[in-house]
């Protein structure tokens, strides 16, 4: 009887731990760059030209790293509290992707197409672009 007992309580602290750690997850800020330093600057045109060249090799560089990307807005979108904006050259087949979270409190301006601007995020590789999460406009 006391094992039983035993296995009920050990299966309830589990239970409960695992809820617990859950909601922490779920309710944990999101993060952004803004106080991290970056470890390459690169231009956005010149990392597509490296993703283009190697791509298994630019993923061993720059996955998980903050980056700067200087470039040109080719596109700029704005929905509810994320943004996205696409960097490169307009005539190429490959951009930078920077997605951005918008907190309520700040006002954002999206920066017009054809702008030069700095943006600094976490390289997460390349799917039809390369992207970049958890960004700033330096």
């Amino acid at each position: 009887m006391r094992r039983k007992y035993a296995i009920i309580v050990a299966l309830g602290i589990v239970f409960v731990s695992g809820t617990g750690w859950s909601l922490y997850l779920y309710n944990k800020p999101h993060r952004n760059v803004a106080g991290v330093a970056a470890s390459v600057q690169i231009d956005a045109e010149g990392l597509c030209a490296d993703y283009r060249k190697d791509e298994a090799g630019s993923d061993k560089r720059f996955v998980g790293k903050v980056l700067d990307v200087s470039g040109t807005v080719i596109e700029a979108k704005l929905t509810g509290n994320k943004a996205n904006i696409r960097l490169g050259n307009a005539a190429s087949d490959m951009a930078v992707s920077c997605d951005l979270s918008i907190d309520g409190t700040s006002s954002f301006h999206v920066p017009p197409n054809g702008s030069k601007v700095m943006i600094k995020g976490r390289c997460t590789g390349l799917l039809q672009d390369v992207n970049l999460v958890d960004c700033v406009i330096e």
